[in-house]
């Protein structure tokens, strides 16, 4: 029961506050009359009791607003109460009993402590109350009339009645602010977790007002547009959103975006929110449903093309050891034997691609990885004369597959290195070249001083069995394609003027 009256008196400690105040006016009202000589009005009774009992009363008043305004205190406002009901009770009887307005004074001190101070301290200022009165205007001056009486027994009935309504009351009060605090705790907790959702969306998202005034946006859309509080939509974005509900391809600040406008008819005439999406994760999931697909279809198959090529190989082989075949007809078993392998390759490589789990991202410090890299292929490449430079800053780091992007440059410097040594036998070259860009992106070129690749072949370059080599099976700038892809990048060739140049558009932060 304390901890519920601590809590209603910390409730209402602006309540407290006021009445103490008033509780202060009263006091020096009285004494004002008093000085005054209105003795026809309060204390005509007993005056000088009363001028005491007024001093008394404005001296604890005084108190009771310094204590009031240093916090709320259970014991010192019940206290205040059963004081201030004794002296207003003294100053009834000096002034007339309880046909004078003091009467009604002392019951709103009553209905006060019990909002204040419901539940047993409520009813123990209604029975000190009704205590005070009987002593005061009965058993001190002895007076027993039975009229006079009953007036007081009904008085204190009447304390009692209010103490008990005004408990009820505040109990309901209570409960009402109670509910309708823990519905406003209820519904900051979801603005809180809606706003946390909106921000921490992969996708942007940006609500406009008529004006195009920016009201609300996303991190994602303030790392993609770099945008502000109060700014305006940028101008590409308000040329693609000239039709609500239709979705938009835009390249903007270096990002290609999906973008759609949809109107708010529950918010003010022409609000709207702007939707983007990042094309190159549509892509990357894409993409992983299309390799899904392709497992499915090659572990299908995988048995059924490898083990007859096996012993078709193997029986080309036995025809090859065959001592009377004549010259031509060893030279057609190798050709056969030839063939076999570079369909083996191609199964290789499909299976290779139908096994491509999905990317385990992770920020990489690039120098160190490519340093790494070039040594496990310098390795490889024993016997072959060449330079691998690189060329990166300490601090730049990529986010990639480490797995992923190991096997993306070792195709494509395997790829350079064989062009480039039979342009540049004595002087061949590859480079490998980082260079940060804007918007959370970095350019790594893969450089050689080959012969570079026709015109007319450029745009097939990553078409799956494309190729220009006799013996190469066409997947490998395809797998090179498709792992960037899953990896939320892309890559493109460009010439150069001493051979050819691809180049990778890689993330440095990690979207999930």
């Amino acid at each position: 029961m304390s901890s519920n009256v601590s809590d209603l008196v910390v409730n209402g400690k602006r309540l407290l506050k006021i009445y103490s105040y008033y509780s202060l006016l009263l006091a020096l009202l009285i004494m004002a009359v008093h000085a005054t000589g209105g003795t026809a009005l309060i204390g005509h009774d007993a005056p000088h009791a009363s001028l005491l009992a007024t001093v008394l009363y404005v001296m604890v008043a005084a108190s009771f607003v310094a204590i009031a305004s240093l916090g709320p205190h259970v014991q010192l406002a019940t206290s205040y109460f059963f004081l201030e009901t004794a002296i207003l009770s003294v100053l009834m009887f000096a002034s007339g009993g309880l046909d004078t307005g003091f009467s009604s004074l002392i019951l709103i001190c009553v209905v006060i402590a019990n909002l204040l101070a419901p539940g047993v301290l409520g009813f123990a200022v209604a029975a000190w109350t009704t205590l005070a009165i009987l002593v005061i205007q009965h058993f001190w001056p002895e007076h027993y009339q039975a009229g006079e009486l009953v007036n007081s027994g009904v008085y204190g009935f009447l304390c009692f009645l209010l103490a008990a309504l005004t408990q009820a009351l505040s109990r309901r009060l209570n409960s009402a602010l109670e509910l309708a605090r823990d519905q406003s705790l209820r519904l900051r907790r979801l603005s809180k977790i809606s706003w946390q959702a909106l921000a921490d969306l992969p996708n942007g998202i940006i609500a406009c007002d008529r004006d195009n005034r920016i009201l609300f946006f996303n991190q994602q859309a303030q790392r993609w547009l770099g945008i502000s509080d109060e700014a305006t939509l940028p101008q590409p974005l308000l040329i693609a959103l000239t039709e609500p509900g239709r979705k938009h391809a835009l390249k903007i600040y270096g990002e290609s975006l999906l973008v759609s406008r949809m109107p708010l008819p529950d918010s003010m005439p022409g609000d709207y929110l702007v939707f983007m999406e990042d094309q190159s994760r549509i892509a990357a999931t894409a993409q992983q449903l299309k390799l899904a697909s392709l497992g499915r279809l090659t572990a299908s198959i995988a048995h059924e093309i490898r083990n007859p090529l096996s012993a078709l190989r193997q029986a080309s082989q036995l025809l090859a050891e065959t001592p009377y075949l004549k010259e031509e007809e060893l030279y057609l078993s190798q050709v056969i034997e030839q063939h076999c392998m570079r369909i083996n390759r191609t199964v290789e490589d499909i299976l290779q691609l139908s096994r491509k789990r999905q990317p385990a991202i992770e920020v990489l410090r690039l120098k160190p990885w490519l340093e790494h890299f070039r040594e496990q292929f310098m390795a490889m490449q024993k016997g072959q004369s060449f330079q691998l430079v690189i060329r990166c800053h300490e601090h730049q780091q990529v986010a990639f597959d480490p797995d992923h992007l190991q096997q993306i440059l070792h195709n494509l410097c395997a790829n350079g290195l064989r062009y480039a040594i039979r342009q540049q036998p004595d002087n061949a070259r590859l480079v490998l070249s980082a260079q940060a860009q804007e918007h959370n992106r970095l350019l790594l070129d893969v450089l050689d001083n080959g012969t570079g690749i026709a015109d007319e072949q450029i745009e097939q370059l990553f078409e799956p069995f494309f190729t220009t080599e006799h013996n190469g099976t066409g997947l490998g700038l395809y797998l090179c394609r498709e792992l960037c892809e899953a990896n939320q990048a892309n890559i493109q060739y460009h010439r150069t003027r001493s051979g050819s140049c691809f180049r990778l558009t890689l993330r440095t932060d990690i979207i999930l």
